[in-house]
């Protein structure tokens, strides 16, 4: 039962930048948005307005290991594709090999 066991590891599937605060947030079961609301505030809090708090999240980025047990999930990259780095289906017909003509000259007067 080794699969089950809980592991303290950046998330693929709930990140933003790095997935620190998403994969703490796994670990011990809270609202990922929340806490990133929290982090933000205190950082922005400090006395050295955040710079502290942004060299913090670098340093546990750089130590805390990704989640190797999951498939990518969305990012910062791919926030504006809603998630999904392929195409999607608006479920409008795509033509293909289409020439333009003027049809302003082809009517003829007085029809």
């Amino acid at each position: 039962m080794a699969g089950n066991k809980k592991r303290f590891v950046r998330s693929r599937t709930n990140r933003l930048v790095g997935g620190v605060l998403g994969g703490i947030a796994e670990y011990f079961g809270w609202n990922a948005n929340l806490l990133r609301i929290i982090y933000v505030l205190i950082s922005l809090a400090l006395p050295t307005h955040g710079v502290l708090g942004l060299l913090l999240y670098v340093i546990v980025m750089s130590f805390m290991p990704l989640d190797d047990s999951r498939p990518v999930g969305p990012n910062l990259g791919n926030l504006f594709r809603n998630g999904s780095s392929e195409p999607q289906n608006s479920g409008r017909k795509v033509i293909h090999d289409v020439t333009e003509q003027d049809v302003k000259n082809q009517h003829k007067d007085g029809e």
